[in-house]
């Protein structure tokens, strides 16, 4: 993908961002989105070597998610604004838990 395909509005999600030179995506396509958010920060900050995200503008805006729906971060403050969405895979990880959870019985009350 090309980051002048990005129009003004456009939500892009990828499955990232991994480390510098292994990412699914070009950096001119993080500097030209307006917000970044991801799932999880302290993921992204343990990769090694570095995330793809480390020295770009980019870099210390990126939100985490969590964050953004307590209000506790801006998001998209207008339809015309570019939104990356940098998901490191944790949304998966939970549902796949839940699904073991019940299939275990956990939380259900005792007859």
């Amino acid at each position: 993908m090309e980051a002048d395909w990005v129009a003004d509005g456009a939500f892009v999600s990828t499955l990232g961002p991994k480390q510098q030179g292994r990412a699914e995506f070009d950096l001119a396509l993080v500097d030209r989105v307006d917000v970044a958010v991801t799932d999880s920060l302290a993921q992204i900050a343990a990769y090694d070597p570095p995330n793809i995200l480390a020295g770009t503008r980019q870099g210390g805006r990126l939100v985490g998610l969590g964050e953004v729906l307590a209000g506790q971060a801006a998001g998209r403050t207008s339809i015309e604004r570019r939104v990356l969405s940098c998901s490191v895979g944790l949304a998966g990880a939970e549902v796949a838990l839940l699904a073991r959870l019940v299939d275990f019985g956990v939380g259900e009350s005792a007859s």
